[in-house]
């Protein structure tokens, strides 16, 4: 589901990506004591960054909303 909407987004010109990877999963890691329950790997399986900040315009935010609605119906 994430790969379709990511390449929805890509098709319109809008630019998204996969969450970062956990540091519990970077190899520089892998030894460090870990806390975990599950949580950051769903995300980092599931999620997607997707276009923000102070500068996106209204006109941008619903052309990215739209082609998610899109994609997702």
């Amino acid at each position: 589901m994430r790969e379709t909407l990511r390449m929805a987004l890509l098709d319109e010109n809008i630019e998204s990506r996969p969450l970062w990877k956990p540091l519990h999963l970077q190899p520089v890691f892998r030894k460090a004591e870990q806390f975990m329950d599950g949580t950051s790997e769903v995300l980092f399986d599931r999620g997607l960054c997707l276009p923000s900040g102070s500068n996106l315009s209204q006109e941008d935010l619903e052309r990215v909303v739209e082609t998610i609605k899109s994609a997702l119906s």
